[in-house]
C-alpha cells in the first residue's frame, strides 16, 4: 500500500488509551464466535472490556480469536504482560500499578521483575512459545514481532540496576515533560463521563495534575511517598530508553465514569469527588480483569486467543490479503515506514490465525493514515458470509476542514452513495438517519470556544447496506450502466482523484483565502499539513472501481483517456503535471492502465532514447520499471535535525525527482526510506538499519521509476520536500523554491544504484492483474440471471438498474403471453419483482426508494429491468421502511442497535431530581435541527423518528423527575387515540447508565396489547388501572407503527435467552419476520421471552397489576436514538447550551451550577413554596413568573425547546 512518507520528527509513544473503553463484539449476532482484528491496537482496554461486557448467550461464553497489530512492539509487550499478571493471580492493585502508574513500589517492581523473566524463559523461539502455558491463548504471528517484545521484557528487568546517572537523567526528563501538565484545564480528559461531562470537567482536570505530579493516581501522600521508582514499561518504545510517554497519558481516561458524577445507590463516597472517580476505575478495572481470568483459565482450550504483530496496520493488512490468496507468508512488503525489515508471517500457518474477519477496528488510524487509505486494505478482510454482521469501525480523534462536526463527510473522498458502491460499505448512521451512542458531549466542547479540546472525537460504525435487509437475495453483479458515457465514468474518477488530493492544490489556497471565519481558515489550513494521500492511493482506488463494477476493456480505456486529459488541463495543480509520470506508473502496478512505455517492449517505442550501459551494466534485459535506491547523508537533514520548535515544524512528505538537462521535471510520490545503508555484499541488496534513527550517518530512500526517464544522460535525482504553504515559510529560504533536501547525478554510483527490486525484498515489481472481464453468470438450467447497472451521472449515482433475465421457459412463456408484471419493495435494498404467479427478489447494493421505481419489460427477450434511485438516510424508502430492523444471522439480531448487558450497568438514583437535570438536556440531544424546528413548528407529524425521539424524551424525564410530570412513574402507556388509545404498556425498573454509549438506557418490560391476548390481560390492566393509571404518551401517526418495529430489536440487543423452535418470527423460509406485525391491534412481539428475567424488577413488587401482568411482558432495553451530526446538523442545539458549559468553565466549577441545582435561577431562591419549570426548556427553574420574566433575556438562547 502505497502512503507518503513522512519524515518521523516526533513518534509517541501512547502506553495508555486517550479514550474510554469500547465493547467490540456489540454489534455481532448473539453468541456467534467473533474473529476480531485490531489494527493500531494500543492498551488492553479494549480486550479487557469486550470480555467483561459481551453480552453472554444461554448456549455459553461466545470464543474471541483476537488478533492485535501496533507499530510499537512495546505496546504489545506490555499488553502480554498485563494479561499474564491477570491471568497468574496477582494483586489488582499491584496490577493496576504497574500498567498505570510511571512510578512503582518496590512490592510492584519486584512481581514485574519476577514475571518478565519468567516470559523470557519462555520465549527463547517462537516454537517454545507455543509450546508454553501461555502459548494456548497468547500467540505470535512472526518471529520478528516476538523478537521484538523479548528486547522489551529484558530491557524491564535490566532496569532495576540501573545507575544513579540515567535515574537522573530519566528524572530530568519526565519533569520537563509534566511541567505544561501540572496546571490549567485538560478538558479533553472528562470525554471518559459523557454526558457529565460537563459536571466532571474541574475534578477529572484537577486528577490530571496530580497524575503528573506524582506520576500515579494514588491520592494517599503515603502511598506516593512509596512509589519511588521509574517504571520501565513506560521508559522504552521505538524511541529507545526515554521516559517520555505522550504528554496526554492519563489512565483515568480509559475507563467510563460517568456513575462517578452522577446518583448511584449504595454508593459511600461524595458525587463527583476525587476519591469517587479513582474508586470507580479501580472497580472497573477489578472486574474486567476478574471476568477476563475466568474467560482465560476455565477450559482448555480457552474461549479466548489473543495474537500478536508488530508492524504497520497498511502493510500487516495487506500481508494478511497476500497471504489469504497465495499462501505465501513472505509478501514483497515492509513491515513499517522507515523500517528495513520485510513481512514475513512465519508463525501464521502452525497458528491458524484467521485472515477475514467479523470485526476490525481501527482505532484513530484515519488521522494518521488516511480514511482512504484504511478501508481499501481493511474491507477485504472481512467476512463476506452473510449470515454474519461483518462491521468495521473507524475513528478519529483530530478535527478537520471547516467544521469538525461535519467533516467526516470530507473525509470518504467523494460522493457517499457512489463510495459506498466501490467500497462496499457505508456509515450506518447515513443508511438509518440515527446512531444509538451518542457523541452530544463532544460536539456541546466542540461548539464552547474557550473550553474547546483541540480534539474532537468520532466513531462510525461501517456496514454492508444489504446487511439489515431481511429480505435480501444474492448480491447481484454490479456494472457500468449502458447509459454511462466515458466522459460520465472518466469524470468520476477524476473527481475521486480531486478529492484524495485536494489539500495539493494551489487553488485550494486561494479558496482559503475567501473563508469568513477564523475557525474555518484554521482548520483548512491544519488539513493542508496531514497529507495522507499519493497517487499510489489513488491508483489503488481506481482498481477498486475496476474490480467492483465491471466495465469492458475499450469502456475503461476511453474514461482513463477522459481522466488523463482532465489532468492535463487541471488549473488548480500548478505542480500537477510534475506527477503525470508518477501517476501513470502506479496507474500500471495497480494493473488500472498502462502506457506503452511501461510494456515489456518499451525499448521499441518512438522516441526512446539508448539504454546507458553504465546504469544497467550486466542486464540480461531491461523491465520497463525499475527501483532507483538513493542514499543521502545525514548532513542533508541538518534543516530537520536542527529545528527546535516541534509545534511549527509540522510533517515534511518526502519525494523523489528526477530533471533532465531537457529540463523536463518529474516527481514520484511513492517513496521508502530506512535510516542506514545499502548492502551490496550479496546478490539481493538489501538495507543494513541503523539505529537510533536521529544519529544514523545515513539515510536509504527507494522509488519505482519508469526506465525510460532514465535514459537522458546527465539527468540528476533529488530528494525534496513536498511543498506545502508551513513547509514553503520554514524551508524555502535554506532549501530554495523545489525544497531540495538533496540532489546528484543518477550515474552517481556512490549514491545511486539502480535495482530490480526494492532493497531486502526477493520478488521483483509485482503489476496486479488487468485484462477483460466477463460477466458473471448462471448457467441455462437456473431460473434466472440478476446483474445492476450502476448509472453515473456528475459523479453521482442518480438510480440503479436492476436486470432480471429469465432462462425458465415456463416463466419466458408466461412473460411473452403478457402474464402481468408488477414490482414493489420489500425491503430497505430489495424489490420483488411478480411475473404473473413468478416471483423474483432483485437485490441493490444501495438502500433504494421503491415508490420511484419504473419497471422496463422486454417480453420477446425475455428480461425485465427495474430502475430505482438509491435512498439517503432523509429520503423516503430505504431505512425508514423500518429503522430498526431484526435479522436472522442466524439467531434473530438487532440490526442497528447496539447490544447492552442490563445487568453490568449502574443503576441510577432517581431521589433526588435535582442532579438528573442534565436527562433533560442530553435527551434533548437526540434531535438534529431539522427534527427540533419540525416539533416547535408542529409540522412533524409524519417524521416517524422525530416523534419516537420526542416520546422517548418525554418517558425518560417523566420517570427521572425533570419533566412536567412529577411522582417518578414506573408505568406508561403509549397511546394512539384515533386508533383504540394504549397500545403499548412499558414498565420501567430501573435507569442505568449505558456508559461506553455516553448516554442511559431504562430497564425496561415491554407489553405490546393486541386483540387476541386483552382477554389475558384484562384482570391485570384492571388492577393496574386501579392502583395508579399509567401515564400516558401520545404517539401520533405513523409514530405508533415505528414503535411496534421498534420494541423487537429493543429485546433482541438485551436478551440472555434463546428463541424456541416454536417462535413465533420465523417465517419458514429460515429467516425471521420481527416485528411479527405492525398493526396496532396485532401481535408483534414473538413470546419466547416472556417473563423471563423479570423476576428481578424488584422495583415493581407491589405495584397493582404487576403480578398479574409480568408473564406476559418482555425484557427490553429502551435508550435514546441521536441524529448524527455528519448527517445533518446538530448545532444549534449544542451552540446554545455550550453557553451555559463555559460559564462553569470561567467559575471553575464542577457542574452546570444554574442548571442542575434545585434554586431559583434569577434570584437563587428555594421557590414560594416550590419551584416553577420553564414552560420551554422544561429545565430552568423559578420562584415565579417575576423571577422568569427577568431572566429570560439571559435565558432566552439556552431555552432548548
Amino acid at each position: 500500500m502505497s502512503t507518503p512518507l513522512i519524515w518521523p520528527t516526533k513518534t509517541y509513544f501512547y502506553p495508555i488509551g486517550n479514550t474510554p473503553a469500547v465493547c467490540l463484539t456489540q454489534d455481532l449476532p448473539h453468541g456467534q464466535s467473533a474473529d476480531v482484528l485490531l489494527l493500531g491496537c494500543g492498551d488492553a482496554r479494549n480486550v479487557l472490556y469486550t470480555v467483561y461486557a459481551d453480552l453472554p448467550s444461554p448456549s455459553g461464553r461466545r470464543n474471541l480469536d483476537i488478533t492485535c497489530c501496533d507499530y510499537q512492539p512495546a505496546i504489545l509487550a506490555r499488553n502480554i504482560l498485563l494479561y499474564v499478571l491477570i491471568f497468574e493471580g496477582e494483586p489488582i492493585d499491584k496490577i493496576w500499578n504497574i500498567y498505570y502508574h510511571f512510578f512503582i513500589d518496590e512490592a510492584s517492581s519486584a512481581i514485574l521483575v519476577n514475571h518478565c523473566e519468567t516470559l523470557l524463559a519462555h520465549s527463547n523461539s517462537v516454537v517454545e512459545w507455543h509450546e508454553s502455558k501461555y502459548g494456548s491463548w497468547l500467540k505470535v504471528l512472526d518471529s520478528l514481532t516476538l523478537a521484538d517484545i523479548r528486547t522489551y521484557w529484558q530491557s524491564y528487568v535490566d532496569f532495576r540496576s540501573i545507575d544513579s546517572g540515567k535515574n537522573a537523567r530519566m528524572r530530568k526528563e519526565f519533569d520537563k515533560l509534566a511541567a505544561p501538565n501540572r496546571n490549567g484545564f485538560n478538558y479533553g480528559c472528562a470525554r471518559c463521563t459523557g454526558p457529565l461531562m460537563p459536571q466532571a470537567m474541574a475534578t477529572m482536570s484537577e486528577l490530571y495534575r496530580t497524575f503528573w505530579k506524582s506520576g500515579t493516581t494514588l491520592l494517599d501522600p503515603k502511598e506516593v511517598q512509596l512509589a519511588k521508582l521509574i517504571n520501565p514499561t513506560f521508559v522504552y518504545s521505538l524511541e529507545g530508553e526515554k521516559f517520555e510517554p505522550h504528554y496526554g497519558t492519563f489512565p483515568l481516561q480509559s475507563f467510563h465514569l460517568a456513575h462517578a458524577f452522577a446518583p448511584i445507590p449504595s454508593v459511600s463516597t461524595p458525587v463527583g469527588s476525587e476519591d469517587r472517580v479513582i474508586q470507580t476505575a479501580k472497580e472497573q478495572f477489578a472486574a474486567w480483569c476478574g471476568r477476563f481470568r475466568e474467560m482465560v483459565g476455565d477450559r482448555e482450550p480457552p474461549h479466548i486467543v489473543i495474537r500478536f504483530y508488530g508492524g504497520d496496520a497498511l502493510s500487516f493488512s495487506s500481508g494478511l490479503l497476500h497471504y489469504r490468496h497465495t499462501g505465501d507468508a513472505l509478501p514483497p512488503l515492509y513491515t513499517a515506514p522507515w523500517r528495513g525489515t520485510v513481512v514475513h508471517l512465519d508463525s501464521i500457518h502452525s497458528t491458524a490465525s484467521p485472515t477475514s474477519f467479523d470485526v476490525i477496528d481501527t482505532s484513530n488510524l484515519t488521522d494518521h493514515l488516511g480514511l482512504i487509505n484504511i478501508l481499501l486494505v481493511s474491507v477485504p478482510l472481512l467476512k463476506t458470509d452473510p449470515d454474519r454482521n461483518a462491521i468495521l469501525y473507524t475513528e478519529t480523534l483530530l478535527p478537520s476542514g471547516e467544521d469538525a462536526s461535519r467533516s467526516f463527510l470530507e473525509r470518504i473522498g467523494g460522493d457517499v452513495q457512489v463510495m459506498s458502491v466501490v467500497i462496499g460499505l457505508a456509515p450506518r448512521p447515513l443508511l438509518t438517519g440515527f446512531q444509538s451512542t451518542s457523541h452530544s458531549h463532544e460536539l456541546m466542547m466542540h461548539h464552547a470556544g474557550e473550553c474547546n479540546t483541540g480534539q474532537y472525537h468520532q466513531r462510525v460504525s461501517w456496514v454492508r447496506p444489504i446487511d439489515g435487509d431481511q429480505s435480501r437475495g444474492a448480491p447481484a453483479t454490479l456494472v457500468l450502466g449502458s447509459e454511462t458515457s466515458a466522459h460520465d465514468l472518466g469524470t468520476l474518477l477524476f473527481s475521486l482523484y480531486d478529492n484524495l488530493l485536494e489539500r495539493n492544490g494551489v487553488g485550494e489556497i486561494l479558496r482559503l483565502r475567501t473563508l469568513g471565519t477564523k475557525q474555518a481558515l484554521i482548520g483548512n489550513m491544519r488539513a493542508m499539513e496531514e497529507i495522507r494521500y499519493n497517487r499510489g492511493a489513488v491508483s489503488r482506488l481506481f482498481r477498486l472501481v475496476r474490480d467492483r463494477i465491471e466495465v469492458s476493456d475499450i469502456e475503461w480505456e476511453n474514461a482513463i483517456g477522459v481522466f488523463l486529459m482532465k489532468i492535463q488541463t487541471d488549473s488548480g495543480r500548478l505542480t500537477g503535471m510534475n506527477y503525470i509520470q508518477d501517476l501513470c506508473l502506479q496507474l500500471h502496478i495497480e494493473g488500472v492502465h498502462t502506457t506503452d512505455v511501461l510494456r515489456n517492449d518499451w525499448t521499441r517505442g518512438p522516441g526512446i532514447r539508448p539504454v546507458p550501459s553504465e546504469l544497467f551494466r550486466g542486464w540480461s534485459d531491461i523491465p520497463p520499471v525499475v527501483c532507483v535506491v538513493l542514499t543521502v547523508p545525514r548532513h542533508a537533514f541538518r534543516p530537520f535535525l536542527e529545528w527546535k520548535d516541534d509545534e511549527l515544524f509540522g510533517s515534511p512528505v518526502l519525494h523523489m525527482q528526477f530533471d533532465t538537462q531537457e529540463s523536463h521535471s518529474n516527481s514520484f510520490s511513492s517513496v521508502y526510506g530506512v535510516a542506514g545503508e545499502l548492502d551490496l555484499s550479496s546478490e539481493h541488496p538489501r538495507i543494513r538499519e541503523m539505529k537510533p534513527f536521529f544519529d544514523a550517518p545515513s539515510f536509504v530512500f527507494s522509488c519505482w521509476v519508469p526506465t525510460w526517464l532514465l535514459t537522458f544522460l546527465g539527468s540528476r535525482v533529488s530528494l525534496t520536500i513536498q511543498s506545502t504553504p508551513r513547509m514553503a515559510m520554514n524551508f524555502v529560504s535554506q532549501l530554495g523554491p523545489m525544497l531540495t533536501l538533496y540532489s546528484t547525478r543518477v550515474a552517481d554510483t556512490d549514491s545511486v544504484r539502480i535495482l530490480r527490486s526494492r532493497p531486502g525484498i526477493l520478488s521483483e515489481l509485482d503489476i496486479a492483474s488487468s485484462g477483460t472481464k466477463t460477466l458473471s453468470s448462471l448457467s441455462d438450467s437456473l431460473s434466472h440471471r440478476l446483474r445492476v447497472d450502476v448509472n453515473l451521472s456528475m459523479s453521482k449515482i442518480p438510480t440503479l438498474t436492476g436486470r432480471l433475465d429469465i432462462c425458465d421457459e415456463a416463466v419466458k412463456t408466461a412473460l411473452v403471453g403478457k402474464a402481468a408484471v408488477s414490482s414493489e419493495q420489500v425491503g430497505p435494498c430489495t424489490m420483488q419483482v411478480s411475473i404473473g404467479v413468478f416471483k423474483y427478489i432483485v437485490t441493490y447494493p444501495l438502500a433504494i426508494i421503491g415508490e420511484k421505481s419504473k419497471l422496463r419489460i422486454a417480453r420477446k427477450s425475455g428480461y425485465v429491468e427495474i430502475i430505482v434511485p438509491p435512498s439517503g438516510p432523509l429520503s423516503p424508502g430505504g431505512y425508514l421502511i423500518n429503522p430498526f430492523p431484526v435479522v436472522q444471522r442466524p439467531r434473530p439480531t438487532a440490526w442497528g442497535l447496539h447490544a447492552i448487558n442490563l445487568n453490568l450497568l449502574p443503576v441510577l438514583d432517581i431521589h433526588n431530581p435535582a442532579r438528573l437535570e442534565w436527562i433533560n438536556y442530553h435527551l434533548a440531544l437526540q434531535m438534529s435541527d431539522r427534527e427540533r424546528e419540525m416539533r416547535e413548528n408542529e409540522t412533524g407529524g409524519e417524521d416517524a423518528l422525530m416523534n419516537v425521539k420526542d416520546s422517548i424524551h418525554s418517558v425518560f424525564t417523566s420517570h427521572a423527575g425533570v419533566g412536567l410530570i412529577k411522582g417518578h412513574p414506573r408505568v406508561f402507556g403509549l397511546a394512539e387515540s384515533s386508533r383504540g388509545g394504549v397500545h403499548t404498556l412499558l414498565f420501567i425498573d430501573q435507569l442505568r447508565l449505558d456508559l461506553a454509549a455516553f448516554t442511559v438506557v431504562a430497564d425496561v418490560a415491554v407489553l405490546p396489547l393486541d386483540r387476541d391476548l386483552m382477554p389475558q390481560l384484562e384482570r391485570g390492566i384492571q388492577a393496574l388501572q386501579n392502583a395508579s393509571r399509567p401515564c400516558v404518551t401520545n404517539t401520533r401517526g405513523v409514530e405508533a407503527e415505528t414503535w411496534r418495529k421498534l420494541l423487537p430489536a429493543l429485546v433482541e440487543r438485551c436478551r440472555m435467552w434463546d428463541h424456541k423452535e416454536t417462535c413465533e418470527y420465523r417465517n419458514g423460509t429460515g429467516g425471521v419476520k420481527a416485528p411479527i406485525s405492525s398493526t396496532l391491534d396485532e401481535p408483534c412481539l414473538c413470546t419466547c421471552g416472556r417473563g423471563v428475567d423479570l423476576e428481578s424488577f424488584t422495583n415493581l413488587k407491589g405495584l397493582g397489576g404487576w403480578e398479574l401482568l409480568r408473564p406476559f411482558a418482555t425484557r427490553a432495553a429502551l435508550g435514546p436514538i441521536f441524529a448524527a451530526s455528519y448527517v445533518e446538523p446538530v448545532g444549534d442545539a449544542l451552540r446554545n447550551i455550550a453557553q451555559e458549559v463555559k460559564k462553569a468553565v470561567d467559575k471553575k466549577k464542577p457542574s452546570l451550577s444554574d442548571l442542575d441545582e434545585g434554586k431559583c435561577r434569577s434570584c437563587g431562591g428555594s421557590g414560594k413554596p416550590t419551584l416553577l419549570v420553564c414552560g420551554r426548556c422544561k429545565g430552568a427553574k423559578y420562584c415565579s413568573t417575576t423571577c422568569q420574566r427577568a431572566d429570560w433575556k439571559a435565558h432566552k438562547k439556552a431555552c432548548q425547546n
